[in-house]
């Protein structure tokens, strides 16, 4: 349980004042996070909360690909993933440059203008960051309703057709990993219960997240049941 400390802090929304925040995912460390909007992504450093990158997606792109739906981190930071309304991947690439860090904080030559306390001096160093474009994938399996890191190599996307589709961070399909959650056995109770597959029509996972330290995915279903999904060994092999 969490408790919260302190005051809110509120920050200001970046590009329109209009603009309704679709999702914020921070990295593996919890030093950045990634707003998303309907055409715009932004990172933001967490303490203190500046924005440091900001990316608008072009009419051409937004009438293609479609809209921004959700947006997730690569373990190490180097690459962020946004899919789209579309059934579409956009793979970023984000570069930090070390020699360069932005906010940097220099005194007025007023003498009573200058800092005496400490407090006043940002120790943290927040890196300049540059986004690039490096792919962009279509998934062709309905529409992506949410995306899930599981490791530094894949990406798991689980679409509007029950599947849950593994992805490289090159954008490449790992095709014999891909999961059909048709032909995933469930039970109530392990012990007791036998396990069969989902076999209602039109259900599909609502939102997932991964846990590498009990090695398995916690999920929901549009239809507001909840599942735990686990197996024997770490690669998840449908076979």
């Amino acid at each position: 349980m969490y408790f919260p400390i302190g005051w809110p802090k509120v920050l200001k929304n970046l590009g329109a004042d209009n603009q309704i925040i679709k999702q914020i995912v921070s990295n593996r460390d919890k030093i950045l996070f990634a707003s998303l909007s309907d055409d715009c992504l932004a990172v933001w450093f967490c303490k203190p909360s500046v924005p440091i990158v900001y990316h608008k997606r072009s009419t051409e792109s937004l009438q293609r690909l479609g809209v921004n739906v959700g947006v997730e981190w690569k373990p190490d930071s180097s690459m962020i993933c946004i899919s789209t309304s579309e059934g579409h991947l956009i793979l970023y690439n984000v570069e930090a440059h070390s020699e360069q860090t932005a906010y940097q904080q220099y005194d007025p030559p007023t003498a009573s203008l200058r800092r005496d306390s400490a407090e006043l001096f940002v120790k943290e160093v927040i890196p300049s960051l540059k986004i690039t474009l490096l792919k962009e994938v279509l998934v062709w399996d309905g529409q992506i309703t949410r995306m899930c890191c599981i490791s530094g190599t894949e990406i798991l996307v689980c679409t509007t057709r029950a599947h849950l589709l593994r992805y490289r961070w090159d954008g490449t399909q790992n095709r014999d990993y891909c999961l059909d959650l048709g032909r995933i056995p469930f039970s109530i109770n392990q012990q007791v219960s036998k396990a069969e597959p989902i076999l209602e029509d039109n259900t599909h996972v609502n939102d997932i997240e991964y846990s590498p330290l009990v090695c398995g995915f916690g999920i929901t279903l549009n239809d507001g049941r909840a599942a735990y999904l686990t197996a024997p060994n770490l690669k998840f092999d449908p076979n």
